[in-house]
């Protein structure tokens, strides 16, 4: 394996000159042109190939939003920003196998796929809604991407590079406390290396990569060796231990759900017990219902029968009487 390779730097609209030097540094465009590999950008490129985006939009739509919002934001006196003042943010992480080795070797394409996952999931979970992009490229002796992440244009038109940089957060933190030039570089180095120190805890620690390499720790061959080693066992202990740890959430969410099944099975059942009786007791009423109609029906019934022969008796009674002559008086 290897140990961890992560920069983070900012760019202008154009490139602010170098120290002592008519040259200027790379611009946001010159970084968006390398990026992409357009033709005059990538002479260090024996064969350039097309970028892959991994994440979000493109790079051209990326630096072009980075550079939209630069034309319509002001500094603090509320004058346009200076074309020399950094507007986007624009990271680097590399993995320490070769291209041809990840590409002829399934394990090692393996390892590498996990380590770009967790390192896609770290800048997303880091600067969410600002990470604009994340770029392969594998057209270069080790795989590695790029990330672009723009700061927020605010209300009152400030575009504030310290939102997406915590080297420029710190700094600028440092200087409104009043604290010299001197301790707002040592400020912003705090940051950075607090940076990188997460970045190494969330993602290269579980790759098996050192947080330094051999040269930063002054050590000889066999002790980057041991080092090394170290580094991949504790990887490999770490995903073990996620592995028992997910497999521990799997058992439990397994007892969890069978208990809410029982429960629900439970309950369906008294519902179903509950709704029996109910339907029961409502067909009992129903039969009651029934039985009283049916002895309503059976006392109409007579009544009517009743009434039918009264009305047949009364009529033999008017017809004798007629008979005889003897009429009933009309009514008055």
């Amino acid at each position: 394996m290897g140990y961890q390779f992560f920069r983070k730097n900012v760019y202008a609209r154009r490139g602010a000159h170098k120290w002592r030097s008519k040259r200027r540094n790379p611009s946001l465009f010159n970084i968006r042109d390398e990026m992409v590999r357009a033709p005059h950008a990538c002479s260090h490129v024996a064969e350039p190939r097309e970028p892959r985006v991994l994440f979000g939009r493109s790079p051209i739509e990326s630096f072009a939003l980075a550079s939209t919002r630069a034309d319509q934001a002001v500094d603090q006196r509320g004058h346009k920003l200076r074309c020399d003042s950094p507007v986007v943010a624009v990271g680097v992480a590399s993995w320490p196998d070769t291209v041809a080795e990840i590409e002829s070797d399934p394990q090692k394409m393996a390892e590498y796929e996990h380590w770009r996952a967790l390192t896609i999931a770290w800048l997303a979970d880091k600067w969410g809604e600002n990470l604009q992009c994340v770029v392969e490229h594998l057209d270069e002796p080790h795989p590695h991407v790029h990330w672009v992440v723009t700061p927020d244009l605010q209300e009152n038109r400030l575009l504030q590079i310290q939102s997406v940089h915590p080297g420029y957060e710190a700094n600028a933190a440092s200087k409104a406390r009043g604290e010299t030039k001197r301790e707002q570089k040592q400020a912003y180095k705090a940051a950075m290396k607090a940076l990188q120190d997460d970045y190494y805890e969330n993602v290269a620690a579980h790759c098996g990569l050192t947080r330094l390499g051999p040269r930063r720790q002054r050590l000889n061959r066999e002790e980057w060796t041991e080092q090394q080693r170290q580094a991949k066992s504790l990887a490999n202990a770490r995903a073990s231990l996620m592995a028992d740890l997910d497999k521990a959430k799997a058992q439990a969410k397994q007892v969890i759900d069978d208990r809410i099944a029982k429960t629900q099975a439970e309950a369906q059942a008294r519902v179903t017990d509950v709704t029996m009786q109910m339907h029961q007791r409502i067909e009992a009423v129903k039969q009651k219902a029934r039985q009283r109609i049916s002895e309503q029906q059976k006392v109409t019934t007579k009544l009517e029968s009743e009434l039918t022969l009264k009305e047949e008796a009364l009529r033999s009674a008017l017809a004798l009487l007629e008979e005889y002559g003897i009429g009933l008086p009309s009514p008055s």
